[in-house]
């Protein structure tokens, strides 16, 4: 009987165990399949929105949590929460907009989260941006002028012996005329008609004999009429030109790349295969070379193209700057499009990634040694006299004092043209750090006009260019690894001290008939040689 009912008890646990098991391994298939209906649906919609004339550019999404202040927190908070693009605010655009009247394709557009921060990359990233197909984004181009607030007509100081006065804060240089502080007071009150220094102030036309010189068979081209251009600079050698891609066929049959080079830079350029003098061209890029530089200083003399580009090109509509260390990354229309022409703005610029106070920007310049401390210290202190103070979130909706500055996106019209002129003005008579003089020259504006700057995400800029390394840095650093099928050897290792070449043990010891310690100089020394 005990063996009996050991036996059954044995027979009820199998059943038991093998009833578990297939319920088990039912639930699995149920789990599979449920999970397979799921990787199918999600398919079905991924390949939906991909016919959709909406593009969304997701490189990667910014790391800014760690290095977030509780205003900026605030602010990315308020900027996820309306990144609809509904009008109300735009993309942090430091002004209130009417709702527009119709539908955007890009109103269900949700701007993700950041990410938690990475070890492997814990720098700024780029961030998803809406925006229209080129040919979408060409049909939203506004078929009128923005309004230029107040003023109408600017024209600009033409004197051909500037004379340097003797007065607290001036500096600048003959190129740019020794504008007086009272001619900088008087550029800030806006009128109707308004004359005012912006470079250029010798000579009988900008880029002829005013110190910023263009060859001549090139002047009638500044002068054509494009609804659109793009343009950088590189003076002093200091960055090697990028090539613009994902550029659409329509923007490269009517937008021209210009790039601006100084003499040194074009005696680097001749060397290398991409440019020939013949065309003057390297890939989409136009190649202008300018003589008789104002500034030893090549930072400053970017600035002219920079800042000034509306006396270079009397005859446009908009510009896109960028910085040469920049590849740009996104069609010239969708990028006007969606930080110009759907905000309603006028000129737009990415905020510093970090720091949005010009004193706390000053202090990191000092520290990183991008100018003397004297000069800094001085034009800080220049404008707090004239009452610039710490940022706060007293100064909403304006979101940031401080801006990234590599690219700038504007219409050309009276009001944009001025700012970029007094701003260029404080460049020539201050520091060369823009960053510093750049709340000033749009505050000080602000104060007669109602104007604004659209001041965007920096992790949106990091999604239309690419930054890249500035031409020392990348002649310093080391060459990438040769990979398996490359003809070149690599250097061979240092063998630790009581090892022979192929792990024969020596014990320190020199062995009969062999210099292996010399030998292995010169294995060293061909290493190199190869490399």
């Amino acid at each position: 009987m005990l063996t009996s009912n050991s036996k059954e008890k044995e027979r009820s646990l199998s059943f038991l165990c093998c009833w578990y098991l297939g319920r088990r391994r039912f639930a699995m298939l149920l789990l599979l399949s449920l999970a397979f209906v799921v990787f199918i649906l999600g398919s079905y919609t991924i390949n939906k929105e991909s016919n959709s004339p909406i593009i969304h550019q997701s490189i990667e999404t910014m790391d800014f949590v760690s290095n977030q202040t509780p205003l900026s927190r605030e602010l990315s908070s308020f900027y996820t929460e309306n990144s609809n693009d509904d009008g109300i605010r735009g993309s942090d655009v430091d002004i209130i907009h009417p709702p527009p009247s119709h539908h955007h394709p890009c109103d269900s557009f949700s701007f993700p989260p950041p990410p938690p921060p990475g070890l492997r990359r814990p720098g700024p990233r780029p961030c998803p941006v809406c925006y229209l197909s080129p040919e979408e984004a060409l049909a939203h181009m506004p078929k009128h002028p923005f309004e230029s607030p107040v003023l109408k007509n600017l024209t600009y100081v033409h004197e051909e012996s500037p004379v340097k006065r003797e007065e607290e804060g001036q500096g600048g240089s003959e190129f740019g005329g020794y504008p007086s502080l009272e001619d900088r007071t008087n550029s800030f009150d806006i009128k109707e008609s308004m004359t005012v220094h912006c470079g250029f102030v010798k000579g009988t036309k900008p880029v002829h004999q005013t110190g910023f010189e263009i060859d001549e068979d090139i002047l009638p081209e500044l002068d054509q009429f494009h609804d659109v251009i793009v343009s950088s600079a590189i003076f002093g050698k200091y960055d090697i030109i990028q090539e613009p891609v994902n550029i659409s066929e329509m923007a490269r049959n009517n937008i021209p790349f210009y790039m601006f080079i100084d003499e040194e830079t074009h005696s680097y350029l001749k060397n290398t295969s991409s440019y020939s003098d013949d065309n003057k061209r390297v890939g989409l890029w136009r190649i202008i070379v300018v003589h008789n530089v104002p500034y030893t200083d090549a930072r400053r003399n970017g600035k002219i193209p920079k800042l000034l580009l509306h006396r270079l090109f009397p005859n446009i509509r908009y510009s896109i700057w960028l910085d040469a260390k920049l590849q740009l990354v996104v069609d010239p229309y969708q990028i006007l499009e969606r930080f110009l022409w759907r905000t309603n703005s006028s000129i737009a610029m990415s905020r510093h990634y970090r720091r949005f106070d010009v004193f706390v920007e000053a202090e990191a310049n000092k520290a990183a040694r991008k100018y003397d401390n004297a000069s800094i210290d001085y034009q800080v202190e220049f404008y707090k006299k004239e009452g610039l103070t710490p940022y706060t979130d007293a100064k909403l909706p304006i979101t940031s004092d401080v801006p990234e500055g590599c690219t700038v996106i504007r219409e050309h019209i009276p009001i944009t043209n001025l700012f970029t002129c007094v701003w260029f003005n404080e460049v020539d008579r201050f520091t060369s750090r823009d960053q510093l003089s750049f709340a000033i020259a749009r505050d000080k504006i602000r104060e007669k006009v109602d104007w604004s700057i659209n001041m965007f995400l920096d992790c949106e800029r990091r999604n239309f260019v690419k930054q890249v390394y500035h031409r020392d840095v990348l002649m310093n650093m080391k060459p990438p690894r040769a990979s398996s099928s490359s003809k070149v050897l690599p250097e061979p290792l240092t063998l630790p001290r009581g090892k022979a070449v192929g792990g024969r043990a020596t014990g320190g010891k020199k062995i009969p008939g062999q210099r292996g310690k010399r030998r292995h100089r010169k294995v060293s020394a061909g290493g190199r040689n190869m490399r």
